[in-house]
């Protein structure tokens, strides 16, 4: 018995010798190389950490090795920005960060690793910019865990551009003004062209300028105002040939004031958020008969012109939301049959008029491609996209050639 004890003492000590030893040994082994190094950037320049505290695992949760450097007041100078703002890009290895941004004036603004980059530059001048990024998950640790913590100072000094998508534009088309810089108001365009609701950006605001089908064409002054900003710019309009259609004439039905009292109000009224993405789509797999801008002829006589398009809809075809955004309006009307408006925001509306039946519900969030209603026989299905109360034409906004998708990501 006392030789099995002694035996049994020996491998014991023989292992905890060998654990002591691969334990030295991976401790020896582990160093700063194992902590996180992709880098911070702010600006396009890599940050140098001006302070830290990592924990580094070497066995499980057993043993670790600790690396500590407290945080100081050395202000890493990044220079002068001048032509858009910086963005802060956090490497994959950070689970949270802390970011404040301090201004000029001293005010100081917080934020987290999601809102890191909707700070808005309100003067010119000298700012300080603070980030602690954190790499901490709840599993038993693998990798280190722990922060880096940066501190930087830069200097803003950018004047206001202003930049239209197209200086020259076809009647139905749309052009953006994109206005970045150190901006100390909200904009606000005159234009006898329509309505321009702006939306800001991350380095400033975005606006939709419409061209309907009968802008006048020639040389239109746009006049932007923004805090002390004034600026005047011109936009020429060049005139669209449209074709003539000859169409069956209509019965008067009534229900003008009815739609009136349903449509019109909606052309004042926009959420200010962007809630489009990319390419509009055709709400019916039918061909167009009737295109934007084409000259309709009833029994001779002109009728007027084409504020939409037009579709050859079969009977019970399920109808589709061309875009994201907001049902304002799903209803029946005694003038267009079933009618669903869809607010995408910025002041941009379709209108889908000519249903038979009306799925959409009055408040509901859609997105592109989703159902709407079915197509009937008793009224055509038109399709109109509209800025305010101006109708631009949904095929360059279809095909990727409108304004609305200018520079879209910002």
């Amino acid at each position: 018995m006392r030789k099995l004890l002694l035996w049994l003492a020996m491998v014991i000590a023989m292992v905890a010798l060998i654990l002591g030893g691969t334990a030295a040994f991976l401790y020896s082994r582990t160093g700063e190389k194992d902590l996180p190094q992709e880098a911070t950037t702010f600006g396009d320049t890599a940050l140098t950490p001006n302070g830290w505290d990592w924990t580094i695992p070497v066995l499980g949760d057993k043993v670790s090795k600790h690396y500590q450097s407290p945080t100081n007041l050395t202000v890493q100078k990044l220079g002068t920005f001048t032509d858009t703002a910086p963005q802060l890009v956090l490497p994959d290895w950070v689970t949270r960060a802390e970011v404040t941004i301090t201004a000029p004036d001293g005010t100081a603004w917080t934020g987290d690793a999601s809102t890191c980059n909707t700070y808005t530059y309100a003067a010119n001048g000298d700012y300080q910019i603070i980030v602690k990024a954190y790499h901490q998950e709840n599993e038993p640790p693998a990798d280190a865990q722990g922060w880096y913590a940066y501190r930087a100072g830069y200097t803003m000094s950018m004047a206001p551009t202003v930049t239209l998508s197209s200086d020259r534009a076809a009647q139905g088309s749309v052009v953006a003004l994109y206005l970045t810089g150190i901006l100390d108001g909200e904009p606000s365009l005159e234009t006898d062209l329509g309505t321009v609701w702006f939306r800001r950006t991350a380095g400033g605001y975005m606006g939709y300028i419409p061209i309907t089908y009968n802008a006048e064409g020639g040389d239109h002054t746009l006049q932007l105002t923004c805090g002390s900003l004034t600026r005047g710019l011109t936009l020429t309009v060049t005139n669209t040939q449209h074709k003539t259609v000859e169409l069956p004439a209509e019965e008067d039905v009534g229900g003008a004031e009815e739609y009136r009292n349903a449509i019109w109000p909606l052309y004042t009224n926009s959420t200010g958020q962007k809630l489009w993405n990319g390419l509009f789509v055709a709400p019916s797999s039918s061909a167009i008969a009737v295109h934007y801008g084409d000259i309709q002829m009833r029994d001779g006589q002109r009728s007027g012109q084409s504020t939409g398009l037009t579709y050859s809809a079969p009977d019970n075809e399920t109808i589709t939301a061309p875009q994201s955004g907001t049902v304002v309006l799903a209803d029946t009307l005694t003038l267009t049959g079933g009618t669903v408006v869809i607010d995408h925001g910025c002041g941009v509306k379709s209108y889908l008029f000519g249903l038979k039946t009306v799925t959409a519900q009055r408040g509901q969030t859609i997105e592109a491609g989703s159902p709407v209603g079915t197509a009937g026989t008793d009224h055509d299905l038109i399709f109109e996209l509209r800025i305010g109360s101006k109708s631009v034409d949904p095929e360059p906004a279809m095909a990727g050639r409108s304004g609305l998708q200018y520079r879209e990501s910002e």
